[in-house]
This record gives C-alpha cells, sequence and structure tokens, in this order.
C-alpha cells in the first residue's frame, strides 16, 4: 500500500516519534510511507530509512492554515494513496476538507488517530471524523465515545502506541564504555540504587511528587539517587530553577541530579532501579513507561490514564492511586527490596504496526 501521514512537524514529541517509527516500519514491510509536514529534526532520519516527505505548513492552527486545502487536494490527486492517516487537528482539518472535496472514487481512505485528551469542541471533533479512528490508549476511546459518540462512524479501534524493541531492547548489553564515562562524568552514582524520572521540565509533569517521594525514601535508605530527565519547555526555565530550588530544601543536594535532555534513554532505563511516571493529571499513553517496561526496569505510576492500561497488563505492582504520596513511597521501597519480574507484551511497535495495517486493509477491502 501507498500510505500518507499527516501531521504539524516532525521535532522530538511523542506523536513525531511514533510516526518516524511507523514509518520504518512500513518501508521494512515493502509498503510506501510518505509523511507531509512543516519539517524538523527527525527529517533526515525518515528519509534516511526509505520515507519520502513533502514540506507544507500544516502545523499553524489559524483559519489562513485553510488555504493549504486546494493544495493538498492535489497531491493527493498525484500521489493516489491507499490511505491517508492525519495524526494532529490542524492537519486533519486540512486534510478532511482536501478529502471530501476529491471525487469519491479517487478518495484516499482517511484515518484519524486520537493521540491525546483534547479539549471538547469543535475544533477537536475533526479526530473523529475519520472513516476509522485509531485511540492511543482505552481512556482515549471513552473520551472520544463521551464527547463526539455521535460523529463517530464505529467505534475507536484502541491500538497502543508500540514501543521500537529493535531501540529499546533488553537483551542487549550496555556498553561498558557507556558506563565508564556517565560514572566519570558523576562518581556520586557509583554504587546507588538509580530512580529515574523523564519527562519534559514542566509543572503539570509532576516533578515536584518525585523529589517529594525521593526525599522520603532517602530518609529510609541511602543508597538512592534520583535521576530528573528532561529539558525545560520555551519559557519555564523558570521552573526548572525552582525544582533545583526545592531539592536544596528538602536536603537532597547530594541526591539528586538534573541531567537535561538525553540520548542514552535505553541505557538510563537498563540501569536504574525504578522509572517514574507522575503526571498532575492523567495521561493518554505515556511513552515513558512503555519504553523503561520494555527494557525490563520496574514503573511505579497512578493508577489511571493510558499509563494505567500498560502497567496493568506488564506490571501491575507498580500502580498507586493518585496523590498518595505514603503509597508512592512503600510501593517504591517494596521493588527495591524485592524487583519483580515484568511481562512486557502487547506494547511493541511491531503489533502496533500489525494491527493499524488490518484497519488500512479493512477500509481498501471496502
Amino acid at each position: 500500500m501507498k500510505i500518507v501521514q499527516i501531521l504539524p512537524e516532525l521535532n522530538g514529541g511523542g506523536v513525531e516519534r511514533g510516526t518516524l517509527d511507523f514509518a520504518h516500519e512500513l518501508v521494512r514491510l515493502g509498503h510506501e510511507s510518505i509523511v507531509i509536514s512543516n519539517g524538523g529534526e527527525l527529517v533526515p532520519r525518515l528519509t534516511l530509512r526509505g520515507s519520502r516527505h513533502i514540506d507544507m505548513p500544516v502545523h499553524k492552527k489559524s483559519l489562513w492554515s485553510l488555504r493549504l486545502v486546494g493544495r493538498l487536494r492535489r497531491l493527493l490527486e498525484e500521489l493516489q494513496p491507499d490511505v491517508l492517516h492525519a495524526r494532529s487537528r490542524m492537519p486533519a482539518w486540512i486534510a478532511w476538507l482536501a478529502w471530501r472535496g476529491m471525487p469519491e472514487e479517487r478518495r484516499p481512505r482517511l484515518v484519524t488517530t486520537a493521540h491525546g485528551l483534547y479539549s471538547a469542541n469543535f475544533y477537536s471533533a475533526i479526530m473523529a471524523s475519520g472513516e476509522r479512528v485509531i485511540a492511543v490508549s482505552q481512556c482515549v476511546a471513552d473520551y472520544l465515545q463521551q464527547h463526539y459518540g455521535k460523529k463517530l462512524r464505529t467505534p475507536p479501534r484502541v491500538i497502543h502506541r508500540g514501543v521500537n524493541t529493535r531501540e529499546f531492547d533488553r537483551r542487549a548489553p550496555i556498553s561498558g564504555q557507556w558506563q565508564l564515562r556517565l560514572l566519570n562524568d558523576y562518581p556520586q552514582l557509583e554504587g546507588k540504587n538509580w530512580l529515574l524520572m523523564p519527562a519534559r521540565l514542566t509543572p503539570w509533569k509532576g516533578q515536584r511528587t518525585f523529589l517529594q517521594m525521593l526525599a522520603a525514601v532517602s530518609r529510609q535508605r541511602d543508597d538512592v539517587f534520583g535521576l530528573v530527565v528532561g529539558a525545560a519547555d520555551t519559557g519555564k526555565e523558570k521552573y526548572a530553577r525552582e525544582l533545583e530550588q526545592l531539592a536544596l530544601e528538602l536536603g537532597l543536594s547530594d541526591k539528586v541530579l538534573f541531567l537535561g535532555q538525553r540520548r542514552d534513554m535505553r541505557e538510563l532505563y537498563a540501569s536504574s532501579q525504578i522509572t517514574y511516571n507522575l503526571s498532575e493529571h492523567p495521561e493518554p499513553f505515556g511513552r515513558t513507561v512503555a519504553e523503561a517496561l520494555a527494557m525490563n526496569c520496574p514503573v511505579v505510576s497512578y493508577n489511571d490514564g493510558g499509563p494505567s492500561e500498560v502497567l496493568h497488563s506488564c506490571f501491575p505492582q507498580g500502580l498507586v492511586e493518585r496523590g498518595d504520596l505514603d503509597a508512592l513511597v512503600q510501593t517504591s521501597l517494596q521493588i527495591l527490596d524485592r524487583p519483580q519480574s515484568i511481562d512486557f507484551t502487547g506494547f511493541s511497535l511491531e503489533e502496533m504496526t500489525s494491527q493499524t495495517l488490518e484497519v488500512y486493509q479493512e477500509l481498501c477491502a471496502g
């Protein structure tokens, strides 16, 4: 099949990473993969592996972006893809209007994927307008049914985002050179149990709760060390400084490191004893949860939203009720004292690709 995916940009976010990985899988399986976006840092990685990228400024949330409808319609007439797959709201509006204006016999099949719990309004309703709608978790599917049930042609198909287990391969050894470099840079990590908090530095991601939990755990065990990984959003640099100040106030100056953005997440997951997802409101999926579990690292997270679906399946021991700091502390101590096995199944990139291709094939078969 010839598949066109359309999204705002190809930079480092979760939707972008998922689009890139899926495009690689399409090419590997012999399909033709085309991505339309405003470009970004991931474009060279996309094209290097055999996909085609077409630049189009579909990223601006403005009525002016609808001027692109005719341009996209002409492009689709030229490309004649089997499937047009929209992954974000403004690109979905442009795609739907272009698609609707094509002769029915020459239209591709239209698929939308809801990656988030979008605000319930007319603008967001476009994500329920595909001939088939994919939800990245059951909580997203339930949200779509609740707010856009009348617009949906069929119930959303739940296809969890998949981890590239060739990249996050628990069987591949961790380089001794990597470990040596890290310990040379941060000798205070030697002999410690690392507690990993990977998330953008933005208030709702839960770093404050992580620091409070770390302070409580460290009062009972002196062999733990916190690693906060992630960069501050533009304009949120003040929040990063506030976290550093909070760490000082909690007595964590020699028990936590703020590592910024990292490209060695596989190694960090594999070398940490626990990974945390502590967002202040339920997340639609939680990519770091699945990545950590793929690398055999236990995860502690709240019992709601998309992350809880992954943990219920793979590591239910890591679930705690939202807002219960004592439960976070006790669950962490139990995992440190008695490590338990992780059953990582159902969340791989291969499984996600297979299920998505099933949706395409059903549509194309009429």
